[in-house]
Parts: structure tokens; sequence; C-alpha cells
């Protein structure tokens, strides 16, 4: 039996990755401990999330001083670092001091890849970006089960839309409002519209009670049932892209510009992001100004290396929205065709992610233990 260390950081890697990879290493009777790092798109449920995993030991989540405290005290004592999500400063911490080789799971290039020992990735797209990265498929699709029948669309006249408000509380405080506008302005061209609202499972337990109030059908996610029957959905970037992607609902994304203040950013952006009074907008005026430089955030679009969804960023009103989202949904052509679209690209992953991860980690612990 090893001793696995994996280290995660926000919702969608400890969700999308850790979640399918930990019950693989414990079947395998491997010892497994989740460090959760410091990150600056936590939602504050992270502890409670990872606690239902099934991994034997649970580090974190804690402040960057108290995170380097507990790496150097020798609490995370592996024969393997995996990390999945976060800067690999950690993974170079982690492993320096357990003396282990350290793995990384990536969806895309970051410094300090070529201090790893190995790198594993889903697509071949993205392993492109990566020299020597290895492709083993794509954990989150594996996290959803296995593929099901297409869903079967809305009753004609009676589409189903799907909203995802984020799993932080900034997130879905300006959501809560702005979602609602847009599906009344929808129950306007759709009289029988049916406004799904899907929570994120690290949203606080209760939630659901304020989205009912509003009248929107509300649905935790996590899997493909809370997808089911929808003809189109709205989300924000992140890993849940890759989510709708496997399992083939037509989705668009959209970032209003009011809610710039309230995203989280990471390094020396966070840091002036934190100033009193002035941080706020000049956090603003650099996501514009980053806006323009960006060509796809969806991960089909960047997969594929064209426009599969779309992707709206910009002031939008939920007027805006609306108007956006009833012309797709009108468009029986682009629905059917984004839907196979999804589909072929999701099936561009190689089956089986977890236990070909689990494979290659206990081949680099064999091979530590022969040399």
């Amino acid at each position: 039996m090893s001793s696995v260390l994996l280290l995660s950081n926000g919702p969608g890697e400890l969700w999308g990755w850790a979640r399918p990879l930990v019950p693989e290493l414990t079947a395998r009777g491997h010892r497994t401990t989740i460090a959760i790092l410091p990150c600056p798109f936590a939602s504050g449920s992270e502890r409670r999330i990872a606690e239902t995993l099934g991994a034997q030991e649970i580090l974190g989540p804690a402040g960057t001083l108290a995170t380097v405290r507990s790496m150097l005290g020798g609490r995370m004592r592996a024969d393997v670092v995996v990390q999945l999500g976060g800067d690999l400063l950690w993974g170079r911490l982690a492993a320096w001091r357990a003396g282990a080789p350290l793995l990384c799971y990536s969806y895309g290039r970051k410094k300090g890849l070529e201090r790893c020992r190995a790198v594993f990735t889903a697509y071949h797209s993205m392993a492109e970006a990566m020299s020597g990265a290895v492709v083993i498929g794509d954990l989150v699709a594996e996290g959803l089960g296995p593929e099901e029948e297409a869903p079967a669309p809305g009753a004609e006249g009676s589409p189903v839309v799907a909203f995802f408000p984020g799993s932080r509380d900034a997130y879905r405080s300006f959501a809560e409002d702005f979602i609602a506008e847009v599906a009344d302005l929808l129950r306007g061209q759709f009289p029988s519209l049916s406004a799904r609202v899907v929570l994120s499972p690290f949203a606080p337990e209760g939630d659901e009670a304020r989205w009912r109030e509003r009248g929107l059908l509300v649905v935790r996610g996590g899997g493909r049932e809370a997808v089911r029957g929808v003809d189109l959905a709205v989300t924000q970037p992140g890993t849940n892209t890759l989510d709708l992607t496997c399992c083939a609902v037509p989705f668009m994304v959209m970032v209003p510009f009011a809610i710039l203040r309230d995203l989280p950013v990471s390094g020396l952006a966070g840091m002036v992001a934190a100033i009193p009074w002035i941080g706020p907008w000049l956090k603003e005026r650099e996501l514009r100004r980053r806006s323009r430089h960006v060509t796809y955030l969806a991960w089909p679009n960047r997969i594929a290396g064209r426009s599969v969804v779309d992707e709206y960023f910009g002031d939008i009103t939920a007027s805006d929205a609306a108007d956006r989202i009833g012309r797709r949904l009108r468009d029986e052509r682009w629905l059917a065709g984004t839907r196979e679209a999804l589909r072929e690209i999701g099936r561009l992953a190689p089956a089986g992610a977890a236990k070909r991860l689990a494979d290659e980690i206990e081949r680099v612990v064999r091979r530590d233990d022969q040399g």
C-alpha cells in the first residue's frame, strides 16, 4: 500500500478531478490524503465536499503561511505527490519535503511543469501546449458517470433553460437578480418555459429556498441528471463547461461586466484588488483590458479551436441576455448541431481517466521502490 498526497485547490479541481480519482486509489488499497491549497477561487465549502470523497485524511484549507508550515512540518508525508490544480510551487515544496516524486494533472501549460516527474492531461489539443504531457482522458467526464442517451428536449414551445449561478457567494448574489429577471423576460417569449437553476455542490445548504422564491426550479449539480432534458444552458467559464460538453447540452457562456468587481484573481492582481476603495476599480479595469485579448474561454471552443458554443462578455443587460437566449432556443438547427459537436468533442478524450492515472501513479512508485 502506498501513501498518495493529492493537492487540490478550487471547486472545479476538487469536484471534477479528485472526486473520481480518490475512490479508484482507495479501491486499490492506497492511503489517500487530500490537502486543500489556498485558492482565490474557493467557495468556502471545500472541506465539506472533500470529506465526502472517501480519502483517509483531509488537510486544510488554511492560509498561505499555515499551509507552508504544515508542509515543512512534515504533516504532508507521502510516497507520491499528485497536484490537481493550483500553483506548482506547492507541489514542489510538498514533494521536496516528503522526498517523493511530483506528478501533475493539468488542462494547460503552467510554470514549473518541467519540474514534475510526469504530467498528464485530458485531450491531445491540451497536450500540444505541454511538452511531454501524457493524454490519459478527462477526469471530469468520468465523474459524471456513464454516457446516457441524448436528453429529450422540451416539448414544442416549452423549452427548458438551465442557469448556473456559480459556486462562490459573490457570483450568486449578483446572479440571483440577473437570472430571475432573464427568466421573467424569457417567459414573455415562451409562456411555458421551464427555468432551472443548477446549484453547485459547493453552494451552502439551504440555498435552494432563495431561488424557489423567485419562481425558479432548483437542482443540485454534480451529475448528468441535473441537466437531463435541458435544451440550453447558460453558464460562466470554468470546469462546468466541460461538464456540459460531456453531457452534450448546448450552452452559452455569459459574463456581464457588472460582475467583474466580484471576480477573483490570483497573484499580484489579487493583492492589488484587495486595496481598499480603489482596488476593485483597478481590478475591473484590468479584467476589461484582458477580455479584449481573450480568444476562447469555454473549454469546447478551446479544445476544438473554433466557436462551438456562444461566448458573451461585455455590458450585458438582462434584456440582452434574454434576446440572445431566445434566438438560440428558436434555432433548432443550431441546437441539434451544437449537441452533436459537443458529443464529438467529449469523445476525443480516452475513457477510463481515473484508472489510467492510478496506473501511472503506481508505476512511478514501483520504479522508485526498485531504484
